[in-house]
C-alpha cells in the first residue's frame, strides 16, 4: 500500500435538510478519488463541535502532491461533485493541504471509526519524538487510527494538526482521562499553543 505523505482537507457548510443526501454524494466522490486520483485513504463526516459545527469534512490522502492535482480533475468530471455544488445548499469554507509527519499508532485500523478528534496547535517544531512516547496512551485506550500533520496552506499554515479516530465517545473519554494523568502529556501541553479541538462524527 502506498505511503500517505500529503492530505487535502475540505470543510463545507451544508443546509441541514440536505445533509444526509450530501453525505451520500461525498461517499460516492470519495470512492471516485480512490479509483481515479490515487487517494490512499479518504474519511468524511460532520463536525459536531466548534465554529464549523454542522459542516461536512472530507479528508483525502495522497502519496505525492500530484494526487491533489488529479483530485481536482475528478471534481470536474464527477456527477456527485456537480450535484453537491449545483445544489446551492453547500458552501466550501476551508480547503487546505497538510504534510504528514511520521507519527501513528502501531496498529492502524482499516475499519471506519465512529468519531474523530481533531486538535490543532502551534509549536516551534513538530516534536515527533516527544509525542511518540505518548502514542500508547491513545492505542491502549481504544484509538483506532492516528494521523499527524503540519499545515502547509491557509491562514493556519505552519501549525500542527492531530487526528485520532475512535470507535465510541467512551473511548475518547477513557483516552483523555489517561492523557490528563500523564506527566509527559501535561508537560507537552504547557509548551504548545492549542487553539482548536473538535469532534467529528465519521460517516465513511
Amino acid at each position: 500500500m502506498a505511503t500517505t505523505k500529503y492530505t487535502m482537507v475540505t470543510v463545507a457548510g451544508c443546509e441541514p435538510s440536505f445533509l444526509n443526501q450530501a453525505l451520500k454524494h461525498v461517499g460516492a466522490l470519495a470512492e471516485e478519488l480512490k479509483a481515479s486520483a490515487g487517494a490512499t485513504i479518504t474519511r468524511y463526516g460532520v463536525l459536531t463541535t466548534g465554529e464549523h459545527a454542522g459542516s461536512m469534512l472530507l479528508m483525502q490522502g495522497y502519496s505525492e502532491l500530484n494526487g491533489i492535482d488529479a483530485a481536482f480533475g475528478v471534481y470536474g468530471k464527477s456527477a456527485d461533485y456537480q450535484a453537491l455544488i449545483g445544489s446551492g445548499k453547500i458552501s466550501v469554507t476551508l480547503r487546505n493541504i497538510l504534510k504528514v509527519e511520521p507519527l501513528e499508532l502501531k496498529n492502524q485500523s482499516p475499519e471506519v471509526p465512529a468519531y474523530g478528534v481533531l486538535t490543532r496547535w502551534g509549536s516551534a517544531d513538530a516534536m515527533v519524538e516527544r509525542m511518540r512516547g505518548m502514542v500508547h496512551l491513545f492505542e491502549d485506550n481504544g484509538a483506532m487510527f492516528m494521523r499527524y500533520w503540519t499545515i502547509m496552506t491557509g491562514s493556519h499554515a505552519g501549525r500542527r494538526l492531530l487526528a485520532v479516530a475512535y470507535p465510541s465517545m467512551a473511548a475518547i473519554e477513557k483516552t483523555y482521562d489517561a492523557l490528563r494523568a500523564s506527566e509527559d502529556y501535561n508537560s507537552m501541553v504547557s509548551d504548545i499553543d492549542i487553539d482548536f479541538r473538535n469532534i467529528v462524527r465519521i460517516a465513511g
